[in-house]
């Protein structure tokens, strides 16, 4: 089995699991900072543009509080929380996991900077 189709699965659940993810999602929510926005289904990276991709990773890790590289990532994400690290080694796994993929994707389109 691919290894990336592996990870999107574990990454976004099924249509069977939804409504049990519905009551963690609220939870998380509550909780500032317990989760990260992993808002778009990697099964759907393939039909993204490039812009798209970047938006998504710069979102996630924005949200992760990683800090942004470029100028235009900091004007997208101006209202985001202070960053903390320039490493993306702060992430969960799962948000990390998600860039792999999301980067693969942006990388088999050709865009550019992946």
């Amino acid at each position: 089995m691919n290894t990336s189709a592996a990870r999107a699965r574990r990454l976004w659940p099924g249509p069977l699991k939804v409504s049990a993810l519905a009551g963690v999602m609220v939870s998380l929510t509550v909780m500032p900072g317990a989760a990260q926005s992993l808002s778009v289904n990697p099964g759907r990276f393939g039909a993204m543009t490039c812009q798209q991709h970047w938006y998504v990773e710069q979102e996630v890790l924005a949200e992760g509080r990683v800090c942004l590289k470029s100028a235009r990532a900091r004007r997208a994400f101006q209202r985001a929380k202070r960053c903390i690290s320039d490493s993306e080694a702060i992430l969960p796994e799962k948000a990390r996991d998600y860039l792999e993929i999301l980067r693969q994707s942006a990388h088999a389109k050709s865009c550019p900077g992946f």
